[in-house]
């Protein structure tokens, strides 16, 4: 279920995070003194929720090619329950795992806008950027990990949040290495000119996740950065 909101901010969010999504400066900087996650005190509190992404606008495949908003008015949001960590949260990159058509400054791009594009919604989402990691992922291991990993056929793309007394702890993003993956300048006016899932694009929704919002599957929400499928060369 999902809970209302007014208008109002729904189009503030709505607003903020398209601007961030056509070329926000890049989020974060350097990382607080330590870089890594604490320790967590109550390690048996700690649990974990996954979050699956799914290709396809509504289940019925890739109905268009560059997909962009129509309207992001609807008044929809749902609250998973925890937060971001009042001292901001720290990610780490995987370049390794990324496909050979991607470079690490297109990916390193990507995740900065996309983490911009909830700082610009919600000033109290601060993320830092750690550097690069080769850590695995889908693991809690204290590196909150992004990059590429073999998925299942209907996945497109999965949230690891481990979280504990309302606060997240820890979280890992993965990207299906089964589909193809661009990163679309929206300025060009061609959608990046490959036919691909758009790494930005995805990276807002599952960071979504970590700043604590559900996914949404009603008919109304096919435009909202937290709508549960994605098209190929969608900007939404």
């Amino acid at each position: 279920m999902t809970t209302r909101m007014g208008s109002v901010i729904a189009a503030v969010v709505a607003l903020a995070l398209l601007a961030a999504m056509c070329g926000a400066a890049p989020a974060g900087g350097a990382p607080p003194a330590g870089g890594a996650p604490p320790a967590d005190k109550d390690k048996d509190q700690v649990k974990l929720r996954i979050f699956v992404h799914y290709p396809g606008h509504g289940g019925k495949g890739n109905v268009s090619y560059c997909s962009l908003t129509q309207d992001d008015q609807v008044n929809d949001y749902g609250l998973t329950g925890w937060q971001l960590p009042a001292a901001g949260f720290t990610y780490w990159i995987n370049y390794g795992s990324a496909p050979a058509n991607l470079t690490d400054a297109q990916v390193y791009q990507a995740m900065s806008a996309a983490s911009a594009a909830w700082s610009a919604a919600a000033p109290s989402a601060t993320f830092y950027y750690g550097g690069a990691t080769t850590a695995r992922l889908g693991r809690r291991d204290g590196v909150n990990a992004v990059g590429w990993g073999r998925l299942g056929a209907s996945v497109l793309a999965v949230a690891y949040s481990w979280y504990n007394a309302g606060v997240l702890v820890e979280g890992d993003i993965i990207f299906n290495l089964k589909y193809k993956w661009s990163l679309t300048d929206p300025a060009a006016g061609d959608c990046g000119g490959t036919l691909g899932y758009d790494i930005r694009n995805i990276a807002t929704h599952e960071i979504g996740h970590w700043v604590g919002l559900e996914d949404l599957y009603g008919a109304a929400d096919q435009d909202l950065t937290m709508y549960g499928y994605s098209d190929l060369n969608e900007l939404k």
